[in-house]
């Protein structure tokens, strides 16, 4: 078995709730991580942005960070 095949595809969890990302990454073996560590995630609050992008294959257990309407986004996500 080749490392590869250890790999999970991350899923686009924007414009989800908190709910709906917890349980999606959760099924898939994905850890969901709020980027502001001090607060607990409102899981009715809609998902604006997350890190790594959809699409990326990530290692089991991986975290997902994302920024919810009402978080400041990261700096290079700012509008210029």
């Amino acid at each position: 078995m080749g490392e590869s095949l250890a790999r999970i595809e991350v899923p686009d969890v924007v414009g989800m709730t908190g709910r709906e990302a917890h349980a999606l990454c959760r099924d898939l073996g994905l850890f969901l991580g709020y980027y502001n560590m001090d607060q607990q995630l409102p899981l009715s609050m809609v998902i604006a942005y997350q890190e790594p992008p959809s699409g990326t294959m990530a290692a089991p257990a991986a975290a997902v960070r994302i920024w919810t309407t009402l978080d400041p986004l990261p700096d290079d996500r700012r509008p210029r």
